[in-house]
C-alpha cells in the first residue's frame, strides 16, 4: 500500500515540461507498476483505470507548469484544489465497490484512453524545447492538452455513468428472476391445495381401479406434494413453504439438510423476498453438495427473528477453492456462461440492502458460510 501512495505522490507533484522526455517516461512508468502490484481486480480493469488517472495528472501537469509559474508555487496549489475536487465528486457520485463491468466495455474505455494520452505523450515527447522558446511558438499544444484532460475526465465519469447502467440492468433482471421463483411456488402450492380438494375423486378412482393397477396409482398420489404436505417449521407461511419445497430438493439430492427456525410470527417482508432469499441460498447449498461425495453433502440453516432483528445462516461444504470473505465478497459462479449466472447471492444482497440489512460471507475450515440479518422494524427503518 505504500508502494501506491508512494506512485501517486511521485504522478501528482512530478514536473512536466512540453519538450522534456525525462520526467514524464519514468512517472508513468512507475505509477503504473504501483497500480498493478498493489491493487486488486481483472488485468485489464486495472490497467485501464491507472492509465485513466495517469493520464489525467500527466495532461494536468503539463499544461499548469507551462501556464503558471512553479516558482510561487501556483501550480502545486491548482492541482491540489483540482485533486480535492475530483475526491469530492467521486465520494458523491462513485459507483460502489462492487461495480462490474463486461471485458468488452473495459476495451472499449481502454481504447478510448489510448487516444489523449498519445497526444499527451506525443507533445511532451516530440516537441523541441526550441520551437517552445521561439516567437513563433502557437497556443495550440497548450489547447491539445487540455483537450486531452477533459477527455480523461469524461472516460472517468464515463464509469460511473455505465457501471450504474449495469447495475440497474442486473437489478431487473434479480428482480424478475425472483418474481419468476415465487410465481412458480405459488403455482405450486396452488396445484398442492387443488390435489388435496380433490382428493375425493382420487379416493373414488381408485376404488373402481383394477387391482394391478391400485398400487401403482397409490404410489403416485403418495409422491405428490399434497399427500406429503407442507412441513410447518414456523409462524410464516411463506418461510413453511420454501422449506418445504427445498426439503424436497434436498432429500432428492440425497443432502442432509438441518434447519431450525425460530420465526413465531409472521415477517414483515414481501413475499417474493423471503422466498428469494431463502430459495437462492438453498440453491447455492444444494448446487455446491452436488459436487461432493454422498456421505458430505449436508446444508445448515438456521432462522431466527428475535429482538428486532431477522437473522439467517446458511452453512454448507466447500466443493473446491471458492474464496469469498467480507460483506461486500462475492465468489464467482462455478458455471462456464458467466454472463447469465451467478445472480444467487447478488439477488440476495440486493434484497438484504433494501431491507437495511448485512449480509457477511465467510469461506474457511472446508466451510461456505452465509449470514445475513434484517431489521424486523420496516416501519422505522423507513422513516430513516
Amino acid at each position: 500500500m505504500a508502494l501506491l501512495y508512494l506512485g501517486h505522490f511521485v504522478l501528482v507533484s512530478m514536473v512536466i515540461f512540453l519538450g522534456d522526455p525525462f520526467n514524464l517516461p519514468p512517472t508513468l512508468l512507475f505509477f503504473m507498476a504501483a497500480v498493478l502490484l498493489c491493487c486488486k481486480g481483472p488485468l485489464l480493469q486495472r490497467l485501464t483505470i491507472g492509465l485513466m488517472f495517469a493520464s489525467t495528472a500527466l495532461a494536468l501537469n503539463a499544461f499548469l507548469d507551462e501556464t503558471t509559474d512553479v516558482h510561487f508555487k501556483t501550480s502545486i496549489i491548482l492541482r491540489l484544489c483540482f485533486w480535492c475536487l475530483l475526491y469530492l465528486a467521486m465520494r458523491r457520485a462513485a459507483p460502489p465497490k462492487d461495480y462490474e463491468l463486461s471485458p468488452a466495455l473495459w476495451k472499449l474505455l481502454l481504447l478510448l484512453t489510448l487516444t489523449p494520452l498519445g497526444i499527451t505523450c506525443s507533445l511532451v515527447l516530440l516537441i523541441s524545447p526550441f520551437y517552445i522558446s521561439t516567437p513563433s511558438f502557437s497556443y495550440a499544444p497548450l489547447a491539445c492538452l487540455f483537450i486531452a484532460f477533459l477527455s480523461f475526465v469524461g472516460l472517468l465519469w464515463a464509469i460511473t455513468v455505465l457501471a450504474k447502467q449495469r447495475r440497474l440492468e442486473r437489478d431487473s433482471i434479480v428482480g424478475e428472476m425472483n418474481k419468476r421463483y415465487y410465481a412458480s411456488m405459488e403455482q405450486q402450492q396452488f396445484e398442492v391445495r387443488r390435489l388435496r380438494h380433490d382428493l375425493s375423486n382420487h379416493l373414488q378412482a381408485l376404488a373402481s381401479l383394477p387391482d394391478e393397477e391400485k398400487d401403482a396409482y397409490l404410489a403416485k398420489l403418495i409422491e405428490s406434494p399434497a399427500i406429503k404436505g407442507t412441513l410447518h417449521y414456523c409462524g410464516d407461511q411463506t418461510v413453511n413453504a420454501v422449506l418445504s419445497t427445498k426439503a424436497a430438493l434436498m432429500e432428492q439430492k440425497n443432502i442432509s439438510f438441518d434447519v431450525k427456525a425460530d420465526i413465531p410470527d409472521p415477517l414483515p417482508f414481501e413475499k417474493a423476498d423471503i422466498c428469494a432469499l431463502l430459495a437462492n441460498a438453498l440453491d447455492n447449498a444444494a448446487e455446491a453438495c452436488q459436487k461432493l461425495p454422498q456421505n458430505q453433502r449436508r446444508t445448515v440453516l438456521r432462522l431466527r427473528a428475535q429482538k428486532g432483528i431477522f437473522a439467517v445462516s446458511v452453512i454448507n461444504p466447500l466443493p473446491g477453492e471458492t474464496r469469498a470473505d467480507g460483506e461486500n465478497a462475492l465468489p464467482d459462479t462455478s458455471k462456464a456462461d458467466k454472463e447469465k449466472h451467478g445472480f444467487g447471492l447478488r439477488s440476495i444482497r440486493e434484497v438484504v440492502t433494501r431491507y437495511q440489512g448485512s449480509m457477511d460471507i465467510q469461506t474457511k475450515n472446508g466451510e461456505f458460510q452465509l449470514f445475513l440479518y434484517m431489521p424486523l422494524d420496516q416501519e422505522q427503518v423507513a422513516d430513516r
